[in-house]
């Protein structure tokens, strides 16, 4: 009963985020592979690049592209952290030209052991990796 309503639930989404999630579906499989076997390969971007901000965002975009990765790492049967997360989203917003930031921080848990995330920011939104960013150091940025 839950994979009909599922079903459902899909057929009833826009054509754009079925498409987006048709397409994160494969990306999120590149984006292990590649961060998994090609580390030097995956590039996030320009390091530490200054933020370019742009009133001309299709804000709509950027929240379909961001519900489609949450339910594709949601749904995927490998590994779809935040890194992998970043780095579809990167590629989706080189594709459709939209500035993005990438940033790294980390933090330490209750353990005291270091925590690190990804998150991607899209005129000052979160676009990916939902968190509190002042519970961490940021290491770096990429745009």
């Amino acid at each position: 009963m839950k994979v009909f309503s599922k079903i459902q639930v899909f057929v009833r989404l826009s054509f754009r985020r079925k498409l987006l999630l048709s397409v994160l579906f494969l990306l999120s499989l590149y984006s292990y592979i590649m961060l998994l076997f090609f580390k030097k390969k995956a590039k996030f971007g320009e390091r530490n690049k200054p933020v370019v901000k742009s009133g001309s965002v299709d804000m709509e975009l950027v929240k379909d592209i961001s519900f489609a990765i949450r339910i594709v790492s949601k749904y995927s049967p490998w590994q779809n952290v935040c890194r992998h997360q970043a780095f579809q989203a990167k590629m989706l917003c080189d594709f459709n030209k939209i500035p993005y930031t990438i940033y790294i921080g980390v933090k330490k848990n209750e353990d005291g052991v270091l925590e690190g995330h990804a998150w991607t920011i899209v005129n000052e939104q979160f676009m990916t990796g939902f968190c509190k960013v002042e519970e961490y150091v940021i290491q770096t940025s990429f745009s």
